[in-house]
């Protein structure tokens, strides 16, 4: 079993149980973690999707999946049951097209989730609604390389240029191409795993 990504519970979820980590496997498993004990909690089991993201709502009351199959999926923390399924179409942008590989929840909007992947979009999802409000087209996304802070989207792209840019959340418009490696060009692409904002 390979696991993909994993996220810590935050701190101020509800419940008494502390220290809890859950994880997403390529098997389609969602496995709860007690890492003190070693205990395995809880497992969610998805035999027709690959699970590649996951990510906590900041308060510790939901938790969302995404994966092969292109949705994005919202379970409650509690009961572990399913909330809401981000499919994109109807009244709001169409969902993703291909392999979902990051999310990232809004802390300054807890309602607000993003996702991006290989169809070279990010969208932005009203969990609320169940509907994707907006998009950024550009980002080819392969790892867990999303972040968002103060109205600013980070993307990290597996390509030859522009790996790493920041956009503005409202209007989902390129705010600027981020250099971050002119001591080692290369013509040849390079697979941003991982992007996040810093705290100074």
């Amino acid at each position: 079993m390979m696991i993909i990504v994993n996220r810590w519970r935050p701190l101020k979820a509800p419940g008494v149980t502390k220290n809890v980590l859950i994880t997403v496997c390529a098997n389609g498993s969602l496995q709860h973690w007690h890492t003190t004990s070693g205990k395995l909690l809880h497992t969610i089991h998805d035999e027709l999707n690959q699970l590649l993201t996951v990510d906590y709502k900041p308060d510790g009351t939901a938790f969302a999946t995404g994966g092969s199959d292109c949705i994005v999926r919202v379970y409650d923390e509690q009961t572990r049951k399913l909330k809401v399924t981000l499919e994109g179409g109807g009244t709001g942008e169409p969902g993703h097209s291909n392999r979902v590989f990051s999310l990232k929840f809004d802390k300054d909007d807890e309602n607000m989730l993003l996702s991006g992947g290989w169809d070279n979009n990010v969208k932005i999802w009203d969990v609320r609604s169940g509907i994707a409000v907006r998009s950024i087209y550009g980002p080819y996304i392969c790892g867990d390389a999303l972040d968002i802070h103060d109205g600013y989207v980070l993307t990290g792209s597996w390509r030859g240029e522009k790996q790493l840019q920041m956009w503005d959340v409202g209007t989902a418009e390129l705010v600027e191409d981020l250099s971050w490696n002119k001591e080692l060009p290369s013509a040849n692409p390079c697979q941003v795993y991982a992007a996040q904002f810093i705290k100074t």
